[in-house]
């Protein structure tokens, strides 16, 4: 199939979809596939909330007080942390797209 063939088959199907422009079809599915990320992080973020019961920031102000070895301690802290700024980086995306 051609390149303009592709091209004009892809805008009449969008258009058939419902969108107003490939534009608008691409960040319909942008935000879908980031409030998706959006539910994996959250998910990946309630496994530490659940293995300390705590939220993060209690989990760093009790940091040494807590029972669990230092070294899952610190390693627990840099994926929270990671999934944390994740978060915000795909909810900062999500607010520009909308």
């Amino acid at each position: 199939m051609l390149v303009n063939e592709q091209s004009l088959v892809l805008h009449e199907t969008i258009f058939q979809l419902g969108f107003n422009s490939v534009e608008d079809f691409a960040i319909e599915k942008a935000k879908e596939t980031l409030l998706k990320e959006v539910a994996n992080c959250t998910q990946r973020m309630s496994f530490f909330s659940n293995k300390y019961g705590i939220d993060y920031a209690e989990f760093c102000k009790n940091f040494h007080s807590l029972p669990q070895p230092l070294f899952e301690k610190e390693e627990d802290s840099a994926d929270w942390n990671a999934e944390l700024k994740h978060l915000d980086i795909l909810m900062n995306r999500l607010s520009k797209l909308s």
